[in-house]
């Protein structure tokens, strides 16, 4: 089935900048840098149904001894949203994530289905747990890669895990490289340079190093650790009044969108998750042989959406007032979640 009229509706009025949302002030760490951010705005006041879970103390997480239930109990008034790919941790058990999106209604009590991301670590039933993180997009694309059943395998999320680990720890000897092709929108200065960068120096070698590991957040910490730069620069980017989302660019074109129906649940979780596009951000060239084009990058949002649009969905979660649909295209995956037909969250993001 192709992606539903209320979803296409929401994305168009992104894509054509339209029911209060229009796209705000590119940002890069530097002139140099390879990968930006473009924040998505909306003027467009809205009641929020729910908080985010980010941002209540009134949810219990209890590890059910199952690898794949964890059981959540919602003690306030509010219906709370938890975003697909949140990791939860305790010291005494297993570290798992949310394999989508889900509505935990007011004052209840439900199973929600995980994923393990700790595969030798043991399993401890009863222990209380907390949303920590979120898992990278190599990770969450093992989550939306459902069988004909809608089932997710465990050993496809373990090999993201391990895949992520790999690539974290390869980067840690490069991230002061170049990076060849145009950038998206740019007009190349030097049209005979076809690639661009090498070892500034061999300190570069000397930085921290990652060992290749199954325990994720324990990657996701020390990749962190090890770009406080980047850190340091999405701490100090504003989030703008009005945002609700984010697009982030590489040098060829998306590699992620991520977009909520309120400001206030952009601002929850803004932080964390655009630090797992720090390898795309980070990225710098040489020397700065590009100009950002900024005409063209509306085009390039409005190409994303499309694709997204021309994207299949199954329906992976629903209860009485909520859905969450997986969106499954020939060069996009992601998810969108509504409550009583109304889009509340969408991510999507290049296919990995």
């Amino acid at each position: 089935m192709t992606i539903g009229n209320n979803v296409g509706i929401f994305l168009w009025n992104i894509a054509e900048q339209k029911e209060g949302f229009k796209f705000g002030k590119p940002w890069r760490q530097s002139k140099q840098s390879l990968g930006l951010v473009v924040p998505i705005l909306r003027e467009k006041d809205v009641k929020r149904k729910y908080k985010m879970i980010e941002e209540t103390k009134n949810i219990t997480i209890e590890d059910t001894g199952s690898i794949d239930k964890v059981r959540i109990i919602n003690k306030g008034d509010e219906r709370v949203f938890i975003r697909s790919g949140v990791i939860l941790t305790s010291d005494a058990s297993q570290e798992r994530v949310t394999v989508s999106g889900v509505i935990i209604q007011p004052n209840s009590e439900q199973e929600v289905e995980v994923k393990c991301v700790h595969a030798s670590k043991g399993i401890r039933s009863g222990t209380k747990m907390k949303a920590t993180n979120y898992a990278p997009p190599v990770v969450l694309s093992a989550l939306y890669a459902r069988d004909e059943r809608g089932n997710v395998n465990q050993g496809r999320v373990w090999d993201s895990v391990q895949k992520y680990s790999m690539k974290s720890r390869n980067a840690c000897f490069t991230s002061r490289m170049g990076s060849g092709g145009p950038i998206i929108g740019a007009r190349m200065r030097d049209r005979t340079s076809r690639r661009i960068g090498a070892i500034k120096s061999l300190d570069a070698m000397e930085q921290p190093t990652i060992a290749e590991s199954d325990d994720l957040i324990s990657t996701i910490d020390e990749v962190e650790t090890s770009k406080k730069s980047i850190e340091g620069a999405i701490k100090e980017m504003p989030v703008m009044e009005n945002q609700v989302g984010a697009i982030i660019f590489d040098s060829v074109g998306i590699v992620g969108f991520e977009v909520f129906d309120s400001e206030k649940s952009w601002k929850a979780l803004h932080k964390k998750v655009l630090a797992k596009y720090s390898d795309v951000l980070q990225k710098k060239q040489e020397e700065p042989l590009f100009q950002l084009n900024k005409d063209i990058i509306p085009e390039k949002i409005r190409d994303f959406i499309e694709k997204i649009m021309e994207s299949n969905e199954k329906e992976i979660y629903s209860s009485k007032e909520s859905t969450t649909k997986i969106i499954d295209g020939v060069k996009v995956v992601g998810e969108y979640t509504e409550i009583n037909g109304e889009i509340i969250h969408v991510i999507a993001f290049k296919r990995q």
